[in-house]
């Protein structure tokens, strides 16, 4: 109809949130910590090294400057981005299971139309998550230092958006009789659902080589089908709806590799290096292109030991990551601060990342952005908690 691509002129620009309105804004590349430090979706064998229980817990805070010329646009998100937990079982191997925000986004935007004289809000959440129970096993005899790792993966999600346009008195004569005075609302509901019929599509498999002073890692999980089923309903007023309209949509999560590499040297001194993957297939829903990132980590150990110092007893490091994004000319350059301090005598951490970049669009109707946060885990409840690795 005429109403939403007259409306959709304001949010051509708005969008720019990087791919919120297909999927979500994809999370930021893992970390170092998936090359030594466990609770790794994208790496399970990393988990048979373990020899406690342990619950880990993410929340993230982010901030988004969004400019083109003389417009820009902000978007504060919170979120919790992963749940997980691990249970090592001696010789039995470890069990491990995971909930983690694959794409995410949150937006509002409540703006003046001045050609129409009206107020106009746009909201929109779009989450897709993935549940991924896991298995790991080291490998027996003189392999001991391997382990290999399975997780099966369960994705979910939904989204929902509306469009809202309030009363005007400035539309033209052809549909004054029509929209003149009512406020006019376009509601968007959808959900996400795997359509594979092969069941191994959802399992993933990684391999993970640890030593006292090296840690290496590679795993690969396929790409799976996707369904997205959206509803459309447009509203007059607060009474006059049209008739639904249902659109279904095919497209496929990228296989994905991963590689990194940790070194450990001078007994505290930690370097790692990641490479990750993503062959992304032109769908409706994004943009044909391979998506890389590579990461890079310095970490100074503590001592751990609730009695050192403050400076002694914490992790300190740094770290910088440069990726490119689902959508097709998106780049994003990103670096943080990070600490992890050790609380108490059980093993219980707490860390904390201060990170910030920049995201880069060559495409017209994508803005640039500026974006800082904050992201804090929690790894650890009562006697569960992190140790060092049984050797």
């Amino acid at each position: 109809m005429f109403f939403p691509v007259a409306l959709a002129v304001s949010f051509c620009q708005a969008a720019s949130l990087i791919g919120a309105d297909a999927l979500g804004l994809e999370q930021p590349p893992q970390n170092a910590v998936i090359v030594r430090n466990g609770l790794a979706p994208q790496n399970p064998a990393i988990n048979a090294f373990e020899n406690k229980t342990k619950f880990g817990t993410s929340i993230r805070f982010e901030h988004a400057n969004a400019s083109n010329g003389d417009n820009s646009l902000g978007l504060n998100s919170f979120t919790v981005p992963s749940i997980s937990m691990v249970l090592p079982l001696g010789f039995l191997g470890t069990f491990g299971i995971g909930l983690e925000q694959k794409y995410f986004a949150n937006n509002r935007f409540e703006l003046v139309d001045t050609e129409l004289d009206a107020n106009v809000l746009y909201a929109s959440r779009t989450g897709l998550y993935e549940l991924a129970p896991s298995y790991s096993l080291r490998l027996p005899l003189f392999l001991s230092d391997f382990a290999i790792g399975t997780s099966y993966r369960i994705f979910f999600g939904n989204s929902y958006s509306i469009l809202e346009r309030g009363k005007s008195q400035k539309w033209d004569d052809n549909n004054s009789w029509m929209v003149n005075g009512i406020q006019i609302t376009d509601k968007k509901t959808g959900e996400f659902k795997k359509i594979d019929d092969d069941w191994w599509q959802s399992f993933g498999w990684s391999l993970h080589y640890h030593k006292k002073t090296a840690d290496y890692f590679v795993s690969y999980f396929p790409a799976v089908e996707m369904e997205k089923t959206t509803r459309t309903n447009v509203q007059f007023s607060n009474s006059d709806t049209l008739k639904s309209k249902k659109t279904t949509e095919n497209f496929k999560l990228p296989e994905h590799f991963a590689s990194g590499v940790n070194f450990l040297f001078l007994k505290k001194h930690n370097v790692s290096l990641v490479y990750e993957c993503q062959k992304w297939v032109e769908n409706e829903l994004v943009e044909t292109q391979v998506a890389n990132s590579y990461f890079v980590e310095y970490k100074l150990n503590g001592t751990g030991l609730h009695y050192s110092q403050f400076f002694q007893r914490n992790n300190f490091g740094i770290n910088a990551w440069y990726a490119e994004k689902y959508i097709k000319g998106v780049t994003e350059f990103g670096a943080s601060l990070l600490s992890d301090l050790w609380l108490g005598r059980r093993g219980t951490l707490v860390g904390l990342q201060l990170f910030g970049g920049y995201r880069d669009a060559e495409a017209e109707n994508y803005w640039n952005e500026m974006f800082f946060g904050f992201k804090l885990n929690l790894t650890g409840v009562g006697n569960w908690g992190t140790s060092s690795r049984r050797r």
